[in-house]
């Protein structure tokens, strides 16, 4: 990058170092749905499944925060609207994820009062 983009070699680091949280968010969100699909299978404790909802959810929550400053970066300086609408789209896949978890861990909640 530093090579072929000289202007932006600062950023080789950083972007680095995004990418990686990034991924190990996304590995956090599959490790907890792998226990959890694994402790409803197993009949195993509801308050278990709770809180691998809750971790799930602030993986899915950071990952949406850290595109949605990308898409700002990416909307001030861009020329063409490609890559921002490319982002938009995934920002929506990572929302509708997201909410998806939020209405399992409600669900989850009422089951869990009763």
């Amino acid at each position: 990058m530093a090579e072929q983009e000289p202007d932006n070699a600062h950023l080789r680091w950083p972007l680095t170092a995004l990418v990686f949280f990034i991924i190990l968010a996304i590995e956090i969100c599959v490790i907890c749905l792998w226990k959890l699909i694994d402790n409803l299978i197993n009949f195993g404790s509801r308050k278990a499944c709770l809180r691998y909802l809750e971790i799930s959810i602030a993986a899915i929550g950071f990952i949406w925060l850290v595109i949605a400053v990308v898409w700002l970066i990416v909307v001030i300086i861009a020329d063409d609207p490609g890559m921002p609408v490319i982002i938009t789209v995934i920002e929506c896949a990572v929302t509708l994820v997201g909410l998806l978890y939020l209405v399992y861990r409600n669900h989850l909640r009422t089951l869990l009062s009763d």
